[in-house]
């Protein structure tokens, strides 16, 4: 039976639990005790990374997500793959957040999540400029190319880091998420989220 609740006996009928009534959304409120905060209050980011090159590029954001709080990282492609054996997440944080291989980024979107690219591309608005979401899937291309126009075009908003010369993934990852948790509770919603 589900935990808190008393199990049911023969005959007998179910109990109702009477909750408040919540402007927030009430999924799957009957199975958690008055009170538990609900994942529609939290922030929370996740990455997605589109054809990474190496498993070193792999470990250092598993690195980087454990480092900021990051609920999960997706990847695509292959080459990762025909790598994982050579470990790279030296701290060991796969054990913590899950990483998890896809064939397609867009099958993953979190819910109310906003897909946010991460890419030099004219248009992109600079990293020092852009409110974060409250919920995000940052998705980052290759250190050896792009992110595909059809993904960019996907996303919602499309942010670049200012900087005279390229930065490798793991760099850009770590900017991006420091720069999201630096600006604290100004993100779209304030501070209304926790």
């Amino acid at each position: 039976m589900g935990a808190g609740l008393p199990a049911k006996k023969p005959g007998q009928t179910p109990q109702v639990l009477n909750l408040p009534a919540l402007s927030q959304s009430p999924y799957n409120r009957p199975l958690f005790p008055e009170g538990t905060p609900l994942v529609a209050d939290k922030r929370y980011s996740c990455i997605g990374l589109y054809n990474p090159k190496s498993p070193e590029n792999v470990g250092s954001v598993m690195r980087a997500a454990g480092c900021y709080g990051v609920a999960s990282v997706f990847y695509t492609g292959k080459r990762y793959e025909r790598a994982a054996d050579f470990v790279t997440d030296t701290k060991r944080v796969h054990y913590d957040i899950p990483l998890i291989g896809i064939d397609d980024l867009k099958k993953i979107l979190p819910l109310n999540c906003v897909p946010v690219a991460v890419e030099l591309v004219e248009g992109a608005r600079p990293l020092p400029e852009y409110t974060h979401p409250d919920r995000a899937l940052y998705i980052f291309g290759p250190e050896d190319g792009s992110l595909d126009k059809e993904i960019r075009d996907w996303c919602e908003d499309v942010v670049y880091i200012p900087t005279s010369g390229c930065m490798n993934l793991a760099a850009t990852v770590n900017v991006v998420l420091y720069d999201r948790m630096a600006k604290g509770l100004n993100t779209r919603s304030g501070p209304k989220f926790r």
